[in-house]
């Protein structure tokens, strides 16, 4: 008797949860034999756009990543990068971390993947959806450490400068961090971020990665403050 997971009414989800539960190693090796194969798979398919489209968006998908198909091969773009990806862990922090705005966030940050994924992309959208994520996270924390009895200074919520000087001068962040929080803002800043000789798609991909990162750092400097 052929096993349960073999059924056609179980076999994508048998699939999905063994994927789950697999090494990322071995989900790479997967994803690589998939497009090394996609001649076979997309000739299974009819009509042929119903492949094409989702072969794309896992491309897209794949370059947020840090990782191209080129001539049927996945290859890793700038492994300094991809090897630690904050994403998950930034949304399950942002799930628990008990920010006002946290929803917000999350959306904006999930707009920004879609941005990317669509068809065209829309890097420029994608760029600002996650600034507007880092800069209202942000915000939110300022306004944690203003509730401080011992909180100093005032600042305007919507002057991303003084937002960080506010954090600056109450402990949050070093002088580095804040440099650091004003240039990633500035390179996200629609046209700073014009690419020079790097594709668009790995240009946009860097700047979100950095948005990202900072974000990150927020939180969870925030955390231990």
């Amino acid at each position: 008797m052929p096993h349960a997971s073999l059924y056609q009414e179980q076999l994508l989800i048998e699939i999905l949860n063994s994927l789950q539960s697999s090494s990322s190693d071995t989900v790479m090796r997967i994803v690589a034999e998939v497009f090394a194969t996609a001649g076979d798979f997309r000739a299974r398919v009819s009509p042929k756009y119903r492949f094409d489209e989702r072969e794309q968006d896992l491309k897209q998908c794949l370059i947020l990543d840090g990782y191209v198909v080129d001539n049927k091969k996945l290859v890793q773009t700038d492994p300094a990068l991809s090897d630690s990806p904050v994403e998950d862990d930034l949304i399950k922090g942002l799930k628990s971390c008990g920010a006002p705005r946290s929803e917000e966030i999350l959306s904006k940050i999930n707009d920004s993947a879609d941005a990317f994924r669509r068809t065209p992309p829309d890097y420029n959208a994608a760029l600002t959806n996650v600034r507007v994520a880092l800069e209202t996270l942000a915000g939110d924390v300022a306004g944690d450490v203003a509730t401080r009895p011992d909180a100093q200074g005032t600042y305007n919520p919507a002057k991303w400068g003084e937002v960080l000087t506010y954090l600056r001068i109450n402990g949050e962040i070093t002088i580095e961090g804040e440099k650091g929080l004003a240039g990633v803002f500035g390179f996200l800043s629609p046209g700073a971020h014009r690419p020079v000789g790097i594709p668009e798609d790995q240009m946009t991909r860097l700047g979100r990665s950095f948005a990202l990162n900072m974000c990150w750092f927020l939180l969870k400097n925030h955390a231990v403050t």
